[in-house]
């Protein structure tokens, strides 16, 4: 393996223990009790983020080479999950309330793709300026 291969497995190593920690930290100031408000607002923050990140690089075609595995894939991937999405819902299932199921994945859903349409657009204003 390369070096700069090398390099990036670390900035994704280390992208992704400080998205983990982040979220893991965001869980303990937004509980999920009766509804899954920390779940859904770390993956609303992680949609927002990795949607400028790409608006980004489109504009900046030759940015710094580290940036992209450490917060792309490694913060974004480590903050946002989809098996907290899946497991949620699951347990929704059991719990057969079905009306929360239902409020939390359209919330999740629909939610993640306004955020990224907004942010998207927003970006893009901004970049295509500059």
């Amino acid at each position: 393996m390369k070096i700069l291969e090398l390099k990036r497995v670390g900035l994704v190593a280390l992208g992704g223990v400080i998205g983990s920690l982040s979220r893991w930290g965001f869980s303990i100031l937004i509980p999920n009790h009766s509804f899954a408000w920390g779940t859904l607002f770390v993956n609303y923050l992680g949609s927002v983020v990795l949607t400028v990140l790409v608006v980004y690089a489109k504009h900046h075609p030759s940015p710094q080479w580290w940036w992209r595995p450490a917060i792309g894939t490694g913060f974004c991937g480590g903050f946002t999950t989809y098996s907290a999405f899946a497991l949620k819902l699951d347990q929704y299932l059991d719990a057969k309330n079905t009306h929360a199921l239902m409020e939390y994945a359209l919330a999740s859903l629909i939610g993640s793709f306004v955020l990224v349409f907004i942010t998207y657009e927003l970006s893009e204003a901004r970049w295509r300026r500059t």
